[in-house]
């Protein structure tokens, strides 16, 4: 056998394997077809003696065809045994697919005769019919051309099978009429061998379908209102013309069509697509958009796909609807748009010859006054031009020819003038919709816009000028501007529509409006531009402004002109043409000088900079990916002599910021940073070396002055950590004969007093771990780092830790197999830093955690124990594995401090929910009994991190691993069920809940303990008045449901596990009281003035609590009410009221301003988490350290006894489980 019979044989094989396996199937239908299956190839061995059994597919097939033929009857052709014919012919359909195409071909007759019960029987279901017309697929498409043409005059034919299937393709029962489609199109996609490429079949399936169609419209359209009724809906009936449509579709779909008919096809789609039914319309244009896509993959050799698309065009334009017909207009011309798509992706030449004859057609719905037509009308149009324009033929000579080029000259003339036409009063009302297509044929043919949709331009812009005619189109028009000023450059629109800024008349008026489009949109434009045009003018301004008082509002308004000026530079210089010829020295010089002279344009200049470095340099490394017309006007090449040239500028460059750098205020200067590490890119690596070099020798001289400035009682500018920030950004691009220099610096900086040198030391390891050639410095300084690294453990800062534990990170990711011992030494710090106060401490902890964990599971890894101190040298090597560091981790929890078990408690929390399924179950039970004993502790600090690790032991881990786990557990948590502090009644019921959903209740009953069985029946009666409660609002009516956090309250899976619905430990009212308490809202107003509903500052009277009124009998209980009341808008007024003071009680009012400084210091602020101040909510807020007498003579201010309870946010801070625990 070849390869492709073994392929054949060895799918057959895994399929009869499949129903094997199936004997023993709860199903029937799937067991029956097992039996029959077994019983076939149980005949067939007996039949072979001792031999063993030739499983041959023809075997299967001579077998099964005879126990088809037992369950029907031989005379009267009808199924007996129904489930014995389904199975023999399921097992038929298989076989079928592999039995070889002669012998199919010879057997037709017989085979059918066999086959057509299953078909024709009235009482046959899906299940068999389904099959059988599986197995009449795989016989017809066996057949040759001789058979199909009947040359024999045979009264079983293959055409009398096809029409079979094409009766069943239209059957009502849904997955028959999809086999049965399936099948036919199948048969039609693999025609006979014949001189034609078109199946012999082609001409009855089309009139056969063509009938169908025709017949269904028909009966759609004269249907009276009672057959309406009486067959259930206009859309049962178009329900027959939709099968039509997909069978129709099917058929298409294997290029099979007649070209014959496809005018009559085009006209019945056509007609169909009239209806009001949106689902066959959609049917419909599904059938235009694969007879399309059928046409254009056809052969194109021969011309026939050209002649088609032609052809079937010209029919679609012939049958062009009235513009007043809403339906069938809108279907007509997406089928337009959708034909001149496939085309134009075919022959794009051709397509672009056709544009205007297409247009002009399309043009006349834009008349209509029916918004429905002329905005489908736009819609076309813009997809036309958007899809049937090939990118290609837009090119310049000599990438295309010179005819080309000029049909496509020819065409955007035509293109300008017809949006002249467009944007004349004639089509006003569809102006918005027009500036649309505009916008989208501007961005479609880019810069070869130029100079012919000048005309437009202007006339938009005219529009954009006059401020009171075309003020509800502003949007569009400076959106189509703006895209003209991104394809032809600011240059040509502004040569059209200038500016005037200076001299501004009526009949040239002031244009400042383009100042921010050119901001938004410039880009590969001409930087001369700026440079000549531009500048002169922020002169005039500045100029201007200088003899202006200060304060007055011309002299703003000049000063807004000017920002306006400066903020197109970065635009000008992202990836201009002429950076060669406009970049000077001059320019540099004036730009330069800015920096030093005015703050507020540093950013401004920086980020041009910027955008000129890194847009040639990412251009001419490939990182970009514009258009193939900017690729032609700006080449790669020429972005390599722009990156060449910038490169002979870059020292002086650098020099400028490093300069502006050290002279900008730390917490506004890391947009010049930027600027550097981009500029440092293009930097030739000599001059790079030189600058490197000099900056070294100034933070050297910088170390040296700092002390002796600290004596004289200057405050000390930290000039050494500005240099070490520079060090830093160079570190990534200075070559490898510097590398000695930076981790000389490294050496001496990591050891510093001072916080932001030591932070940027490590910063040093972590940049140059980012590329490859700092990666391999790391590794041959090695040892060096990592001594530096363990003895400088103690004299870490807290704001450095991060940056520490970071670069430890990296380190151990570069750490060869054989050098994993620097893990046993850094694991303490690393497990310490869990309890960090500082979240990104936190975080670079776990990960580091992480990362070692990886590094010790790597197949090879070793720890050399003879290089720790206090082993003997003769130590063998030991083996590293993730149960080995699990083993090196465990040492903490014998730490002399409960800080360190707490700690270590938490790290194992991260690593066994990471790695639980790399540990043998008997290390992960051994570190968990252990945990559990912990739960016993007095010291709440290891008891909380004891109870998240049980937490994740019971989420993460296998159910049935846990399971005898559970009643040693209970009683230990339950120890802890009664204490609130640092909420360990909440933590505990939680993880009780998520047992029971676990375990379930009965099992959690079972191992409770008796004294606290009230909790479990409070967490059972809790969840059933849930389910009543959700029940009930089931079947009220539904509202919108609240806005699930449930996504992106978690950063990583293991606070999902530890901490889901840890904020839920309230009872139900609370979340209910919570949730009702988001949708109140109240309207503020007065009785003078009422809301206007219409009014755009509705908002602002809209308030989530309770407005409180105010009117001349209410009064204050406070001391003192007589000097305060409030006017007619509830505002606060004081009063000089001195007649009273004479009745005064003195020491009332003494008394009054006691407690008005106790409830001051109730309700005040608090110093919380990382000495934040926080405000008391609730309860908590007033009276709550009231004693029982005060509380039985006065109420309480902050408490409200309906509502005892308040509801916290479910959506908690991110990185939860990385908290100081």
């Amino acid at each position: 056998m070849d390869q492709d019979e073994v392929a054949r044989s060895l799918e057959l094989e895994d399929k009869l394997a499949h129903i094997r396996d199936q004997i023993h199937s709860k199903l029937e239908n799937q067991k029956h077809v097992a039996i029959i299956l077994s019983a076939v190839e149980e005949n067939m061995a007996d039949s072979k003696g001792d031999q063993p059994a030739m499983k041959n597919v023809v075997n299967y097939s001579i077998s099964l065809l005879a126990i088809l033929s037992q369950a029907v009857d031989p005379e009267t052709h009808e199924i007996r045994e129904a489930q014995i014919a389904t199975s023999a012919t399921y097992l038929l359909d298989i076989m079928f697919r592999y039995v070889p195409r002669k012998l199919l071909s010879s057997k037709f007759a017989e085979i059918l005769t066999q086959i057509a019960p299953c078909i024709t029987d009235e009482n046959a279901g899906a299940p068999l019919i389904r099959p059988a017309v599986g197995c009449l697929e795989s016989l017809l498409v066996a057949q040759d051309s001789q058979a199909w043409n009947n040359t024999q005059n045979l009264a079983i034919a293959p055409s009398r099978g096809l029409s079979g299937l094409l009766e069943l393709s239209l059957d009502p029962r849904p997955k028959v009429r999809k086999r049965a489609q399936d099948a036919v199109s199948n048969i039609m996609a693999n025609p006979p061998a014949s001189p034609s490429a078109e199946h012999v079949a082609a001409p009855m399936v089309a009139e056969f379908t063509i009938n169908a169609l025709a017949a269904a419209v028909k009966e759609a359209s004269s249907a009276s209102n009672k057959k309406i009724r009486a067959q259930g809906g206009v859309s049962e009936i178009n329900s027959k013309s939709i099968h039509v449509l997909k069978l129709l579709k099917a058929i298409i779909l294997s290029k099979q069509w007649p070209v014959s008919r496809f005018d009559v096809l085009c006209d019945l789609l056509l007609e169909v697509s009239r209806s009001a039914d949106q689902f066959l319309v959609s049917s419909a244009l599904q059938c235009f958009e694969a007879l399309f896509e059928a046409i254009g993959e056809s052969a194109e050799s021969s011309g026939l796909a050209e002649d088609n698309f032609i052809r079937v065009l010209k029919v679609i334009l012939s049958l062009k609807p009235s513009n007043t017909d809403t339906h069938l207009a809108a279907a007509w011309m997406a089928v337009v748009s959708k034909g001149m798509a496939v085309f134009g992706s075919h022959k794009p030449v051709e397509t672009l010859e056709s544009l205007p004859e297409v247009f002009k057609i399309i043009s006349h719905y834009l008349s209509s006054e029916i918004s429905d037509v002329y905005q489908g009308a736009c819609r076309c149009i813009e997809s036309v031009l958007t899809q049937a324009i090939s990118e290609e033929i837009l090119l310049l000579p000599p990438l295309v020819d010179e005819s080309v080029y000029e049909k496509v000259d020819e065409t955007i003339s035509f293109l300008s003038d017809m949006f002249v036409d467009f944007l004349s009063i004639k089509y006003a009302h569809c102006a918005r919709e027009l500036l649309g297509v505009l916008t989208a044929g501007l961005k479609k043919l880019g810069s070869r816009c130029n100079p012919d949709f000048l005309a437009p331009i202007e006339i938009v812009g005219g529009w954009r000028s006059s401020e009171d005619s075309f003020l509800e189109l502003r949007s569009e028009i400076e959106t189509a501007i703006g895209v003209a000023i991104g394809s032809v450059g600011p240059d040509v629109v502004l040569g059209s529509l200038p500016l005037n800024l200076v001299k501004a008349t009526d009949d040239n008026p002031g244009r400042a409006w383009l100042l921010p489009l050119i901001r938004d949109h410039t880009r590969n434009s001409h930087l001369s531009f700026f440079v000549k045009e531009l500048m002169p003018l922020i002169t005039v301004f500045e100029n201007r402004a200088k003899d202006l008082p200060a304060e007055s509002l011309q002299g703003k308004v000049f000063e807004t002109v000017i920002t306006q000026l400066w903020s197109t530079l970065p635009s000008f210089c992202d990836l201009p043409v002429d950076v060669r010829a406009s970049f000077t020295d001059e320019f540099a010089s004036e730009i330069s000088s800015l920096l030093y002279g005015k703050v507020e344009l540093r950013p401004v200049i920086c980020h041009s900079f910027k955008n000129l470095v890194q847009s040639n340099y990412d251009y001419a490394s490939g990182l970009q990916e514009p258009t193939r017309l900017v690729q032609q006007q700006y080449p790669i090449s020429e972005a390599e002599k722009t990156v060449e040239y910038l490169g002979t500028k870059a020292s002086n460059l650098l020099a400028v910021l490093f300069n502006v750098y050290t002279q900008t205020a730390a917490n506004a200067r890391g947009y010049i940073l930027d600027t550097i590490a981009a500029v440092i890119k293009i930097t030739p690596t000599e001059e790079l070396v030189k600058t490197f070099n000099n900056v070294c020798a100034m933070l050297k001289k910088a170390f040296d002055e700092e002390p002796s400035k600290a004596k004289t009682g200057q405050p000390p500018v930290k000039m050494s950590a500005t240099l070490l920030d520079l060090i830093i950004v160079m570190a990534s691009f200075v070559p490898e004969s510097s590398y000695p220099a930076l981790f000389s610096i490294f050496n001496i900086t990591v050891s510093s007093s001072d916080a932001l040198t030591q932070k940027r030391a490590y910063r040093i390891i972590n940049k140059l771990s980012e590329t490859p050639k700092g990666s391999d410095a790391i590794l041959q300084y090695l040892d060096d780092i990592e001594n530096v690294v363990i003895q400088n453990s103690k004299n870490v800062h807290t704001s450095a830790r991060a940056m520490r534990l970071s670069a430890i990170k990296n380190l151990v990711e570069l750490l060869p197999l054989n050098a994993a011992e620097f893990l046993i030494q850094v694991v303490p710090e690393v497990i310490l830093a869990v309890k960090e106060n500082n979240e990104k401490s936190r975080e670079a902890s776990f990960d580091t955690l992480i990362a070692m964990a990886n590094k010790m599971s790597k197949e090879g890894c070793v720890m050399r124990l003879s290089k720790l101190p206090g082993y003997d040298p003769a130590t063998p090597d030991q083996p590293a594995s993730v149960a080995e560091f699990f083993k090196i981790t465990s040492a903490g929890l014998i730490g002399e401090s409960q800080h360190m078990v707490s700690a270590t408690v938490t790290a194992y929390s991260c690593l066994v929910f990471e790695f639980k399924d790399q540990v043998s179950t008997d290390i992960l039970m051994d570190i968990y009994d252990t945990i559990e004993l912990y739960l016993t502790s007095n010291s709440r600090e290891i008891v909380k991190s004891a109870i998240g690790f049980a937490k994740v032991c019971c989420l993460a881990l296998p159910g049935e691993l846990m399971r005898s786990k559970i009643p040693s557990l209970l009683p230990k948590l339950l120890r802890w069920s009664h204490e609130h502090t640092g909420h360990f009644k909440a933590k505990v019921k939680h993880i009780i809940e998520r047992l029971i959903r676990k375990y379930g209740y009965d099992y959690m009953d079972q191992h409770f303990p008796d004294e606290d069985k009230k909790l479990l029946v409070n967490i059972r009666k809790s969840r059933d008045r849930s389910k009543r409660k959700a029940a009930e609002d089931h079947s009220n009516v539904p509202q919108l449901a609240e806005p699930s956090s449930k996504g992106s309250r978690f950063m990583s899976a293991l606070d999902e596990a530890i901490y889901e619905s840890s904020n839920d430990e309230a009872s139900d009212g609370e979340q209910s009281s919570g949730k009702k308490g988001q949708s109140n809202r109240f309207i503020v107003e007065s009785k003078e003035n009422p809301l206007d509903l219409l009014d755009s500052q509705t908002l602002a009277h809209i308030s989530s609590t309770r407005p409180k009124k105010f009117n001349g009998k209410a009064k204050s209980k406070g001391a003192g009410d007589d000097m305060f009341s409030f006017d007619a808008d509830g505002k606060l007024t004081v009063q000089n009221n001195e007649s009273g003071r004479g009745d005064e009680d003195i020491l009332g009012g003494a008394t009054s301003g006691i407690n008005a400084y106790l409830e001051a210091v109730q309700q005040g602020p608090v110093r919380g988490q990382k000495n934040k101040l926080k405000f008391k909510k609730g309860s908590a807020a007033g009276g709550g350290d009231l004693s029982d007498d005060e509380s039985r003579d006065r109420p309480s201010r902050g408490f409200d006894p309906k509502n005892k309870k308040v509801a916290k946010k479910r959506g908690g801070p991110k990185f939860k489980s990385k908290r100081k625990l």
